[in-house]
């Protein structure tokens, strides 16, 4: 637990010095964690009998995320094409939860599909929004109303869960757990929304937060589903007392999907320009 504060306590500061100072430094942080997430899925992957080779996704997902550096710095919206790579993004992860057609002759390639899709896909829309109206400000909303989120959730199920949320998948997680998860990112969007001056209202800020509430734990659930499968703990051993990136970026990857589109929509209701 110690350690598990430490690292929170030196890597919370970076990550959010990265966030504020933003432009190429924050683009070349978040093509690093994916690279590592995808690295970290590959071999997860293989531990369930599918070889994928390393190279052959790590460089699409580096690809990915510096495509959207690139546009985010356009005066094009390009939400069109990413809207339909989030999509794709989403079907390929169930497709992964869900350990269909393991056998399939195609298996390995959607897999390989699926990892890029999943680190790549998901976290190239990170340029992109912190590159909105306010858009360092809605990351940092993310980041903020995602860990409080899990925090919640961890708290309140340590200390009152007594219900299974899915044991199959997590036999820890709790329906109280998740319970207070939810009114842990609510109150947080409230308080982040005024705190960072966000021009989002009351009703908008109760809605956003419990899409984070909801969606974050289901991302959750669907890492600790491909960690079952591949029969490990942890997706990896990178971050002391936290286990792999792919650990810390369960909650947050849907959910920058849900924050992504909810700015941009905001964002053409007030006739604002990217």
């Amino acid at each position: 637990m110690l350690i598990r504060f430490i690292t929170a306590l030196v890597g919370l500061p970076l990550l959010f010095a990265a966030v504020w100072i933003g432009e190429i430094w924050f683009s070349a942080l978040v093509t690093l964690v994916a690279a590592v997430a995808s690295i970290e899925l590959t071999l997860m992957a293989r531990r369930w009998g599918h070889y994928v080779s390393i190279p052959l996704v790590t460089v699409p997902v580096v690809a990915l995320v510096a495509i959207a550096h690139v546009l985010s710095r356009t005066s094009v919206p390009p939400n069109a094409i990413t809207f339909a790579l989030a999509v794709l993004s989403v079907a390929l992860l169930a497709w992964l939860v869900a350990n269909r057609g393991r056998q399939m002759a195609f298996a390995r390639p959607v897999t390989a599909l699926a990892i890029i899709l999943y680190a790549g896909g998901f976290l190239s829309h990170l340029p992109l929004l912190r590159a909105l109206e306010q858009g360092r400000e809605w990351v940092l909303f993310l980041l903020l109303v995602t860990f409080a989120t899990d925090t919640s959730a961890y708290f309140v199920g340590k200390f009152i869960g007594r219900t299974p949320l899915a044991p199959s998948i997590s036999p820890s997680k709790t329906i109280e757990g998740a319970v207070g998860g939810m009114i842990g990112a609510v109150g947080a969007s409230l308080a982040a929304n005024y705190v960072l001056g966000l021009n989002v209202s009351l009703w908008e800020a109760l809605i956003l937060g419990s899409l984070i509430g909801v969606v974050g734990q289901l991302g959750d659930l669907a890492e600790s589903r491909i960690k079952r499968l591949a029969d490990v703990k942890d997706s990896g051993a990178l971050i002391p007392g936290h286990g792999g990136v792919l650990d810390r970026l369960d909650s947050i990857v849907l959910n920058l999907v849900v924050v992504y589109y909810f700015v941009s929509w905001e964002t053409l209701q007030n006739g604002l320009s990217f």
